[in-house]
C-alpha cells in the first residue's frame, strides 16, 4: 500500500468489462482494476446490464458481477462502499447516479460517447441508415438525460473528462459547463507496454491494430495511404500487418488484401497478445476521426512504436511531432507521407521513437494517473473545476 490514499472499499460498475468471448470491451477499466487491487483496495467490479445473460464470472483473476442497474444500487446500499466509480454512465446509469447516498463520492469516467456526438462520425447516413438513426437516437436520448441533470445535480456526483476535448464537446453538446467535473486520461500500463529500443529496420514494420466497428477508426485511411505508397520504390521494404474485428473489416481492408506485403487477420486479442505484437513493429498506423483519448495509440507508443495519425480530437493533447506523424483531418495523402518519410529518415524515426516512449511514462503512466484517480475517489476530495 502507498501513501497516496488510505485502503478503500471500492465499487466500480462499468458499462462493458473483458471477458473470454469479448477481449476488447472495457479493458482500460480492466487495467485499473488490477492496479487498484495491487495497491490493496477492495474492489468489487459490476457490469452494468439490463438483462443479464449470467450472474458472474471470471477474468483475469477478477471477480465479475453481472448486475442490473436497479441491483447493482442494491449492493452499493448493503455494502455501503467507501467511493463508487462508474465508467461509461448515461442515462441508464441514473438510478445510481441520484440514489447513492450522500455521503459516498461517485465519480463517472467520460470516454465519448456517453456525452459526445461520435455518431457524427462513428456511422454514415448513406451507408447504413439504420445504424445512424440508432445511434443518433442514443445520443439523443442520453443528452436529454444530461440536460435534466444539469439543474439537480447530485452533490457527491463528478464527471471526470480523459480529456480537455472531449470535457469541452460535452459542454457544447449540452450546452453549458457542468457543475462537477475534472479531467484524468486514462492511464498506461507501462510494464505490459514495455520500451525496447529500436533499431532503423523497425521503420519498415508497420503494425495496426484496430476496432473495425465504426468509421471513427478511419481504417478506410489507412487503405488508401497504403494504396498511395504503393506506388514508391520503397513500398516493397515495407511489411504492413492489420488486426482486427468489426463489421467493417473485410470492406475496409479489400483494397489492400492483394498486396504481397500486407497481412491481415480478422481477430481480437489479450493485451498480452498486443504488448507481443508491439515488439514485433516500429511504427503504428491509427489514423482517426474523432478521439476522446485514443488508449490503444498511447500503449503502443509506451512500446516504442511511433503512431502515424491525425491531429484532430484530442490527439494533439497526448502526441505531437516530437514523438508523431500527425496528418490533417481526412488526409491519407499525408498519412503516406508519413510513413515514407519515417522510412527515409531513419533518425528521425529512432528520435520519435523514443520520445514516444519516454512521453507516456512522464505523463500517463500507471504510476503518475493511479494516485491521482484514487485522490479523487477518496470521500474528502474537492478538486474540481
Amino acid at each position: 500500500m502507498t501513501d497516496s490514499a488510505a485502503r478503500m472499499k471500492i465499487v466500480i460498475i462499468s458499462r462493458g468489462y473483458p471477458s473470454a468471448e469479448r477481449l476488447y470491451n472495457h479493458g482500460f477499466v480492466h487495467r485499473r482494476v488490477l492496479a487498484y487491487r495491487a495497491l490493496g483496495h477492495d474492489v468489487t467490479v459490476i457490469w452494468r446490464h439490463h438483462r443479464p445473460h449470467v450472474e458472474a464470472y471470471e477474468f483475469d483473476g477478477v471477480p465479475v458481477k453481472v448486475l442490473t442497474p436497479a441491483d447493482a444500487l442494491a449492493l452499493i446500499l448493503r455494502e455501503q462502499p467507501d467511493t463508487v466509480a462508474l465508467h461509461a454512465p448515461g442515462d441508464d446509469f441514473a438510478e445510481v447516479i441520484e440514489n447513492v447516498p450522500p455521503h459516498i463520492p461517485v465519480n463517472g469516467w467520460i470516454y465519448g460517447a456517453e456525452i459526445m456526438p461520435f455518431y457524427q462520425v462513428t456511422e454514415r447516413e448513406g451507408h447504413n441508415r439504420e445504424r445512424w438513426n440508432k445511434a443518433r437516437a442514443t445520443f439523443e436520448r442520453r443528452i436529454a438525460y444530461w440536460r435534466s441533470l444539469v439543474d439537480r445535480w447530485p452533490a457527491n456526483f463528478r464527471m471526470v473528462f480523459v480529456s480537455q476535448f472531449s470535457a469541452d464537446e460535452a459542454f457544447r453538446a449540452v450546452g453549458c459547463e457542468l457543475p462537477r467535473w475534472t479531467v484524468s486520461p486514462s492511464p498506461v500500463d507501462t510494464q505490459l507496454f514495455r520500451h525496447e529500443e529500436r533499431t532503423a529496420d523497425h521503420r519498415f514494420e508497420v503494425l495496426s491494430i484496430r476496432p473495425f466497428s465504426d468509421w471513427r477508426y478511419a481504417n478506410d485511411l489507412s487503405a488508401k495511404a497504403i494504396c498511395m505508397l504503393a506506388e514508391h520504390e520503397l513500398f516493397d521494404r515495407f511489411r504492413f500487418r492489420f488486426m482486427g474485428e468489426g463489421h467493417l473489416f473485410d470492406e475496409m481492408v479489400e483494397p489492400v488484401r492483394h498486396f504481397a506485403n500486407v497481412s491481415v487477420e480478422k481477430s481480437f486479442m489479450t493485451q498480452q497478445r498486443v504488448a507481443e505484437l508491439h515488439r514485433t513493429a516500429g511504427i503504428f498506423l491509427c489514423p482517426t476521426r474523432n478521439d476522446a483519448q485514443g488508449v490503444s495509440r498511447d500503449e503502443a507508443m509506451s512500446s516504442g512504436l511511433v503512431p502515424v495519425t491525425n491531429a484532430v480530437g484530442a490527439v494533439p493533447e497526448f502526441a505531437d511531432t516530437s514523438c508523431a506523424w500527425l496528418a490533417p483531418e481526412e488526409d491519407h495523402v499525408a498519412l503516406a507521407q508519413g510513413l515514407l518519410t519515417l522510412a527515409q529518415k531513419s533518425e528521425m524515426f529512432l528520435a520519435k521513437s523514443r520520445a514516444a516512449a519516454s512521453r507516456i511514462r512522464e505523463t500517463i503512466a500507471l504510476d503518475k494517473i493511479i494516485p491521482r484517480e484514487l485522490a479523487l475517489m477518496t470521500p474528502e476530495t474537492t478538486t474540481d473545476h
